[in-house]
């Protein structure tokens, strides 16, 4: 009889992490699509779960949300960082990592930018938002401190100010393109021009090559 519990139990465990799975798959899916506009139903119907088990697995939609927001914002940190490894100068670094963050990676990061206007009225959201920021700076740090030391570039403050600025430059950017739509005013090239002025890069710098 304890024998046969053993597999049984195993199996459980599996099988929830496979609702789980499937919850937050469908849910990064439907919200970067359409927002948190989306329903639990909807959720539910696209994973082929039932509503009782997004509460069960995830407490709330607003806190399944969250979890996807960050997750999706941290991708497509990763991914910038990818695009712009191979650049051959500081500009070309720097117009490569805008342009993910603003372009295939614009959808995550949105969604992040909604997640933490969602935790100013819920509370308990955010020590989700500040482990993640604190992900995207320190991994930011590691980017430049890189490209730091392929160029000699000198920082105007401590890199992990740098790395701040540059996230928060990135949210105000994607915060205006939400608030006005798809033609928000600024082309790729004005978006870096922007990035550009905030890090305070000097001209000499841009044209950098990196080894």
């Amino acid at each position: 009889m304890v024998t046969d519990a053993v597999p049984a139990a195993r199996a459980s465990r599996e099988s929830g992490r496979q609702t789980r799975q499937a919850l937050f798959d469908a849910a990064t899916t439907l919200f970067l699509e359409r927002g948190e506009s989306v329903s639990i139903a909807q959720i539910c119907a696209a994973a082929g779960a039932h509503p009782n088990q997004v509460t069960y697995y995830y407490g709330t939609k607003e806190k399944l949300f969250v979890e996807v927001a960050c997750a999706a914002v941290l991708r497509a940190g990763k991914r910038a960082e990818i695009d712009a490894a191979e650049s051959d100068t500081v500009g070309d670094y720097t117009a490569k990592l805008v342009g993910s963050l603003l372009g295939v990676g614009a959808p995550s990061v949105e969604l992040f930018v909604e997640a933490m206007m969602m935790t100013g009225r819920r509370g308990e959201l955010r020590d989700l938002i500040s482990e993640t920021l604190r992900t995207l700076h320190s991994s930011g740090e590691d980017a430049l401190l890189r490209t730091l030391m392929r160029t000699g570039w000198t920082l105007r403050a401590g890199i992990d100010v740098e790395s701040k600025a540059f996230w928060s430059a990135i949210f105000g950017l994607v915060i205006q393109k939400s608030a006005t739509g798809e033609s928000f005013g600024y082309s790729l090239e004005e978006a870096v021009a922007v990035m550009f002025a905030t890090l305070q890069i000097p001209a000499s710098v841009l044209s950098r090559q990196l080894d």
